[in-house]
């Protein structure tokens, strides 16, 4: 899963990049690197979804307002759609929504993981 994460987080900081021509950079840079910042964490720390509480509270608000984005613009997807730029960034929202919840699902449990092999060292 490790290479999911980065590959995921890879793809997210070349859409951050591709915004350099984008009248609204400003805006879109920083919630496509946000989003591969939750990857970064997923794919090296993923113990800080559990311990860290900017990474605990922060990503699922995150994945709140990428969704609530995504439900404002969702309204422009229809026939066409890859011309009207309200709703491919709509499912840019989807995208960054999609990869914040899955590195915090399997960041979590990583990180359950990590916690159960400790605990059954000490033990054994």
């Amino acid at each position: 899963m490790r290479f999911v994460h980065a590959t995921l987080m890879t793809i997210l900081i070349l859409f951050a990049a591709a915004q350099y021509n984008d009248p609204d950079w400003y805006y879109w840079g920083p919630i496509y690197l946000l989003a591969a910042a939750w990857s970064w964490l997923a794919l090296w720390r993923p113990e800080r979804f559990v311990s860290w509480p900017v990474a605990r509270i922060g990503a699922p608000i995150s994945i709140a307002l990428f969704l609530a984005g995504f439900v404002s613009l969702a309204s422009y997807i229809g026939p066409g759609w890859i011309h009207i730029e309200e709703a491919r960034e709509s499912l840019g929202y989807l995208i960054c929504a999609a990869t914040t919840a899955f590195s915090l699902w399997e960041g979590r449990l990583r990180a359950r993981k990590l916690v159960e092999g400790t605990a059954g060292q000490a033990q054994g």
